[in-house]
C-alpha cells in the first residue's frame, strides 16, 4: 500500500503486527505528515548565519537556502586579494547553510521520533 505521503507500508507486516497497531500506524503516520508539512513551512522563515575563518565575512541563509545577507568586518585588510575574499565568502556562504540544514533535520527528527514513540508506547500496551 502507498499512501498519499509517499511512504510505502508493507501490509503483511502489519498484519503481523495485530489489527490495533497497524491502525495506531495509520493515525500516527497521517498526523505525523501532517505535523511535518506544517513545520516544512514554518522553516522557511528560520534564519541561521554563518562565518568564515575568523569571523571576518559573516552570511545569513533562510531556510529556502537563499543567502539574504553577506557582510564583511570593516577591519578585513585584504580587499586586494580577491581570492582570498571570494574563499572566505564561500566559507560563511557554505557554514550558514550547514546551520540551517543541521537544524531542519534536527526538527524534523524530533517530529518523526516523537511520533515513533507514540507508536511504540501504544504497541507495547498491547502485549
Amino acid at each position: 500500500m502507498k499512501p498519499s505521503s509517499g511512504v510505502v507500508i508493507n501490509e503483511d507486516i502489519l498484519k503481523a503486527l495485530g489489527a490495533r497497531a497497524a491502525k495506531a500506524i495509520r493515525i500516527k503516520s497521517a498526523q505525523m505528515e501532517a505535523e511535518l508539512a506544517a513545520k516544512m513551512e514554518d522553516l522557511e522563515y528560520l534564519e541561521k548565519e554563518g562565518f568564515s575563518t575568523a569571523g571576518l565575512i559573516k552570511a545569513k541563509v533562510n531556510g529556502n537556502h537563499q543567502l539574504l545577507e553577506l557582510s564583511v568586518d570593516p577591519s578585513y585588510p585584504d580587499w586586494d586579494n580577491h581570492i582570498r575574499t571570494c574563499e572566505l565568502m564561500v566559507e560563511a556562504v557554505n557554514d550558514a547553510l550547514y546551520k540551517i540544514d543541521l537544524a531542519i533535520e534536527q526538527e524534523i527528527s524530533s517530529i518523526k521520533y516523537k511520533y515513533l514513540g507514540q507508536v511504540i508506547e501504544e504497541s507495547e500496551k498491547d502485549n
